[in-house]
Order: C-alpha cells, then sequence, then structure tokens
C-alpha cells in the first residue's frame, strides 16, 4: 500500500512555544530525516530570508526527500506581485504546500473578502506556482469545521486548487477539534464528490492533536489519503500535531504498510529533535521515548527473563533493546535481570545471594524515597549492583567544599581525599559553579589518572525530587561522553550538593569501568 510521509517539523515544529530553528538546525534536521526516508521534508516559510537561505544550502545536499517550500494563497490582490508566492519561487525549490481558507467564519472576519474571491484567490494561487514548474499540494485549513458549516463551499474550494493544478489536496483539522468518525465520514464523502469531477484527485491528511485525537483521526482516513502530514515527537503550535515518530511504526507493524523507512534511524531522529527544540522528552511518546520498552513490575520482568514478551512489537524492529527499570516494586526478578546484563548469573535459591538481592532492594526503597528515580539509568544500576555483589570502588571523595559565583567568574575551593592522600586545591574561571566543579575536578584526578582528561560533560538538568516551596529537594543529572555517553543523579536540598553528588558518582563510574577494561585486557594478553 502507497503512502507518502510528510514532514512539517521544520516549520509546524518551529510555531511550538519557544522553539526557533537557525540555518544550521534545519540543514542537520533535514539530512536526518532524509537518512530516515520519509518522502517530503517541509523546510519552512521561505519569506523568511533564513529560510530562505536555508533552502539554497539543503539544494546542495541533493537530498532523496523532496524539500517543499510552504506558503499561504496570495496576500495580496495580484498573485504575480505577491510577495508571499514570489518567496517561494526564489527558494528554487520544486515542490510547495500552500494553504487557503475553507471556513466561512475565517474568510469574512480574517481575510475580509467575500467567499467567491476566496475562490478565485485559490486558484489563481496555485496556478502561479505550477505555471513556474513547482508541484503544488494545497492545505486546505480548517477543512472539518468548514465542511460541517458549508460542505458544498467546502468542496468548491478543493475544485478551485485542482482547477488551479494542485496535485494533492490536504485536508487539515487545523483546531484539533473533530471526532474520528467526522473525520472519516468527511473525507470518505469528500473524496467521493471529488471524484465525480476528477477521478484522479489525491488527498492527505494534517491534523492536530488538541483532543488528544490525532493518531487516531490520521488512521481513520487510511483509506481515503494518499499523503499524511504530521511531525517529528508531535512537534507543533499549542499542544501540537499527529507525532509521525508514533504514526510511522504503528502502520508498519499493526496496518501492513510498506514504507521506505529505516526504523532504526527513528529514535535518533526523535531525540536529534527534542535536542534542538531543547525541549524535554515525552516520558509517554509510544516506540522511541526512553521508557518505551522499559518494565517496572517484577512480574512483567520476570517473564521477560523466561521469554515470555510484554512488547506489543519488538524493540528490535526499532533498533533498540529490551529494557527495565531497577525499582523495588520489580523485587527480586528486577535485581537479577539488571545483573544478567552486567554479566552475573545470580541464583534467586542461594541463600547468601538472596540476602544480597534484598540488600539492594532495600537500598533502593531508601533511594526512591529519598527521590532518586534511577529507573533505567544504566550507569546508577552498575553501581548498585557492583557495590553488592562485586567490589566497587570510590577513587576519590570530596570532603569539603566552597563555591563563590560573581558575574562570569566562579570560584571553587576544594579538599578532596585521592586513594589515600587528601588534597587541598582552587581554582577560578570563567564560568558557572557546575563547570569550574567538572574542570577542577579533572585538574586534580588528571594527576593520577590521566585518562580523567577524556571525559566530558554533555548534559546538565535540574529537577524537583520533592517539592517544599523554597526547601524543596533537587534531583540533578548530568550526561557524560567518552565514546559512549552515561549519566548519574544526586539529591539534595542545595542544588550545588546535588551537582557535586551526580559528578563524584559519574567520575568514579568511569573510573571503575576503565579499571575493568584494563582488567580484562591484561587477562586475555595472559
Amino acid at each position: 500500500m502507497n503512502l507518502e510521509i510528510y514532514d512539517a517539523t521544520l516549520r509546524e515544529g518551529e510555531q511550538a512555544g519557544g522553539v526557533s530553528f537557525s540555518i544550521g538546525d534545519r540543514i542537520a534536521i533535514a539530512e536526518e530525516l532524509d537518512e530516515l526516508g520519509v518522502d517530503y521534508i517541509e523546510l519552512g516559510w521561505p519569506i523568511n530570508e533564513d529560510v530562505k537561505k536555508a533552502f539554497w544550502e539543503v539544494e546542495k545536499l541533493n537530498l532523496n526527500s523532496k524539500v517543499v517550500a510552504f506558503g499561504s494563497t496570495s496576500l495580496s490582490g495580484n498573485v504575480e506581485e505577491d510577495i508571499n508566492l514570489k518567496s517561494i519561487v526564489d527558494s528554487k525549490t520544486k515542490y510547495a504546500c500552500i494553504f487557503g481558507k475553507t471556513w466561512g467564519e475565517h474568510i469574512e472576519k480574517q481575510l475580509k473578502i467575500s467567499k467567491e474571491e476566496n475562490l478565485k484567490k485559490i486558484e489563481e494561487s496555485v496556478k502561479f506556482l505550477k505555471d513556474k514548474e513547482i508541484e503544488v499540494f494545497y492545505d486546505a485549513e480548517h477543512y472539518f469545521d468548514g465542511f460541517k458549516s458549508d460542505k458544498e463551499y467546502a468542496i468548491e474550494t478543493l475544485k478551485s486548487a485542482l482547477v488551479g493544478g494542485a496535485t494533492r489536496l490536504i485536508l487539515c483539522d487545523t483546531n484539533g477539534g473533530s471526532l474520528p468518525d467526522e473525520v472519516k465520514e468527511i473525507t470518505k464523502f469528500t473524496k467521493e464528490e471529488l471524484e465525480k469531477y476528477f477521478p484522479d484527485v489525491d488527498l492527505g491528511i494534517h491534523t492536530h492533536n488538541d483532543s488528544g485525537l490525532a493518531l487516531a483521526n490520521t488512521i481513520e482516513v487510511l483509506d481515503y489519503v494518499k499523503q499524511v502530514q504530521g511531525t517529528m515527537n508531535g512537534l507543533g503550535e499549542r499542544v501540537g500535531n499527529l507525532d509521525l515518530c508514533e504514526f510511522i511504526p504503528l502502520v508498519i507493524f499493526k496496518k501492513g504498510y510498506d514504507l521506505d523507512v529505516d526504523l532504526e534511524k527513528l529514535k535518533g531522529v526523535s531525540d536529534l529533535v527534542y535536542e534542538v527544540a531543547n525541549l524535554p522528552k515525552q516520558i509517554g511518546q509510544a516506540f522511541v521515548s526512553d521508557r518505551a520498552f522499559t518494565h517496572k513490575g517484577g512480574v512483567h520482568i520476570d517473564a521477560n527473563i523466561k521469554g515470555a514478551s510484554y512488547n506489543h512489537v519488538t524493540p528490535e524492529r526499532l533498533g533498540l533493546n529490551h529494557s527495565l527499570m531497577l525499582s523495588s516494586l520489580g523485587g527480586a526478578a528486577c535485581v537479577v535481570s539488571a545483573a544478567k546484563n552486567l554479566g552475573y548469573d545470580l541464583d534467586k535459591k542461594d541463600e547468601k545471594i538472596r540476602e544480597k538481592i534484598n540488600n539492594v532492594l532495600k537500598e533502593l526503597g531508601e533511594l526512591e524515597k529519598e527521590g532518586y528515580d534511577l529507573g533505567n539509568i544504566e550507569a546508577e544500576q552498575y553501581i548498585l549492583i557492583e557495590k553488592h555483589f562485586n567490589k566497587y570502588e570510590n577513587y576519590f571523595k570530596i570532603l569539603e567544599w566552597n563555591i563563590e559565583t560573581s558575574g562570569k567568574k566562579s570560584k571553587c575551593v576544594l579538599k578532596i581525599k585521592v586513594e589515600d592522600e587528601v588534597i587541598e586545591t582552587n581554582n577560578e574561571i570563567e564560568g558557572g559553579p557546575v563547570d569550574v566543579l567538572f574542570k577542577t575536578l579533572v585538574e586534580v584526578l588528571a594527576k593520577k589518572y590521566i585518562e580523567i582528561t577524556k571525559l566530558k560533560l554533555i548534559n546538565y538538568s535540574v529537577r524537583i525530587a520533592k517539592s517544599r516551596g523554597v526547601e524543596s529537594v533537587v534531583r540533578t543529572r548530568m550526561g557524560f561522553l567518552d565514546g559512549a555517553e552515561f549519566s548519574c543523579v544526586g539529591v539534595d536540598e542545595n542544588i550545588i550538593q546535588s551537582s557535586i553528588e551526580a559528578l563524584e558518582k559519574g567520575f568514579n563510574y568511569y573510573l571503575n569501568i576503565k579499571n575493568r577494561e584494563r582488567n580484562l585486557n591484561e587477562n586475555s594478553e595472559i
């Protein structure tokens, strides 16, 4: 079954609060979308000069995906002089998607023109671009509301676009207020009505998620549409659009569509868009979230260990792995599974092993009460398991600290115990308190552990662990990188102390891993 995937992240996504894409962002995301294999990439509205420049840069990349310029029907009385339409031509695109009005309320109150003038505007705008050898998709804004208000006129707007030369008519649930049965009925009626005059008409669907129904509404009309428009992570105005990260695997796995996409690249694109948009990941996002294939309940984990899956699809088909949340709720099965991932084969029937498992669960319960939420953080799982089942070494400990920040400068005074030696040091840099802490630790530890200089701090996030007003407990998570990424967590009422804990754990974890690698290499050489 043929179905075109049209990604509108770089235009619709930018309408989300606080999101803005630079030229470099557009190029990076466009390249990833091309690797994923979407059919169309809407790069933006080139009436903005930076967006227009992005078109020129992307053209040099020779992408397989077709790059689309967005715009509207003519904003002026003369299409030949319309800045908006001319900007699409100037972008040098071969594909354009322009929107026009369907709903009488918007024609009267926003455009302040007659319905007849609106029909003429639609036809002439499409024809202007078509005459420039640009393939045109027509977005029928507020189509379902317009249809419910005046279905005869709504269909006339589509006919005008077809007469002008549009190759796709995209029905838009612009305010996200329509229900699945309405969307299906209206789309079916519209296609049947248009086919009386235009037998080869192709429709598309563009849904917003204001009622939480963007995915359901889209699924309902698959029998009647050739193109589906959406965004990565559902990013868009208000609560967003159809989430292509959920839609694409859903129609492949559940509906049998043979889309020419590389599912193993889907999570990477999702993560990139979150990062560039500077937005937190959605915990409950299907297929690509960090918890999509993560299990916390002991019964679920025990079943997975024994080969009885609780997943509705295998994560490997998305290039992902089964994951578990190390939690006191998971019971012994949770600890056994986490330990197995680290190379331990634990026998729950062994009394000594059982005692250690119970100690892990007891410590987990205490950490959860304090707000650590270790979840599926692999480094934290490693630390906890190694501490109870092997020998986890703390190479250093910060005994005392004092940090002062003034303007753009920060000063750090530390007393650190490194093995059996106590070292006092101070450092001043241009940067914040976490920056000076990190750099001071690297400077001190590198004298004994030179490999520590390779470690980079790549992420820092803070959230409330326990809400107590100004006395709230905070949870700090730090992300590190040296080839592989890992994260560690600290919790305290003092944000600096929680940062110090996360840093200490991160550095000590790294040194333990490096020591383990050395031992493995030495043993393999013997």
